[in-house]
């Protein structure tokens, strides 16, 4: 018995030996429903998907442009007013779902012969609002097959290793895998409000670049959360959203480059993750311009 839990441990090794001998890098297509994609983050920015519902809303055109393009179809050629995204025949594309490899959603494949997704929950989460959240097929980028190793502890470890999962929620605290959200979208997954505010801070306070880090945007968050807190609802209103990214702004460029996103020394630092020099107070103004981004957010929540 004294040997147990070396010989477990042996067995776990001779796996993961076994499954990094092989093969487990993938690039192909797989159709499956959409309730039965895994998210690989505990949250969202409600405010980013709510945006893009906001003017995917005023062009129903660009609504299937983006459904055909995300599923790998290119652009739509044919819909009318009672066409739905989740009724394939109600509408045309220009190529065969899944054909354009490069436009779709990535994704991996578990030791539970289930479907992880690794980039494009907000993208999802859109379109499962545009559903009333009916089921429908959707296509994903296999890009590695994790289903050969021993366990899904192992697939977790790999997944972090890989930096292919986020495992903290919008307060900041680890979240156990087994705890994440079994489907993506806003029904099942709560809201990070950082989340949302670095993604109208890009351009502005960070540029990102080609080669950023995996979850930018959720680092830069972290950063935030720490070091320019929201304060009270700030957030409710257009000016108080304004007003907090102009400080936010502020915040971030003045910051040490050097530093750390996060408390973990392993994390990438502000400079790798973008950070500006200045404001870019163009960018940040025309958020609430007439065309802006803050103001058909709130325009739509009216």
């Amino acid at each position: 018995m004294k040997y147990s839990g070396f010989n477990a441990a042996l067995a776990l090794l001779s796996g993961v030996l076994a499954f990094n001998s092989s093969m487990a890098h993938a690039d192909y297509v797989k159709q499956l429903p959409v309730s039965q994609i895994h998210p690989t983050q505990p949250a969202i920015g409600y405010d980013e998907v709510k945006l893009k519902i906001a003017e995917l809303k005023q062009d129903r055109k660009k609504l299937f442009n983006e459904f055909c393009k995300n599923n790998g179809a290119g652009k739509v050629t044919s819909f009318d007013a009672k066409s739905d995204i989740t009724v394939a025949k109600s509408f045309q594309c220009a190529d065969a779902f899944g054909s354009q490899l490069a436009e779709v959603k990535s994704a991996v494949l578990a030791p539970d012969h289930q479907v992880y997704l690794t980039d494009g929950h907000h993208t999802i989460s859109v379109f499962r609002d545009f559903s009333g959240d009916k089921d429908f097929p959707y296509y994903v980028r296999i890009t590695d097959d994790f289903s050969k190793l021993p366990s899904m502890q192992a697939f977790w470890d790999t997944m972090q290793q890989k930096n292919l999962a986020w495992l903290s929620d919008p307060q900041g605290n680890i979240v156990k895998p087994e705890d994440l959200p079994k489907q993506v979208g806003m029904k099942y997954m709560p809201n990070d409000d950082y989340r949302s505010v670095v993604y109208f801070l890009r351009g502005a306070a960070y540029k990102k670049m080609d080669d950023a880090p995996p979850f930018l945007e959720f680092y830069l968050g972290s950063w935030l959360r720490t070091h320019a807190p929201v304060k009270g609802d700030a957030l409710k209103t257009e000016a108080g959203y304004a007003a907090y990214l102009s400080e936010a702004a502020q915040a971030l460029t003045a910051a040490d480059g050097s530093q750390h996103a996060t408390a973990d020394a392993k994390s990438p630092t502000l400079d790798q993750l973008g950070k500006l020099d200045s404001v870019k107070s163009k960018k940040l103004k025309k958020l609430t311009e007439e065309d802006g981004k803050l103001t058909q957010l709130f325009s739509d929540k009216a």
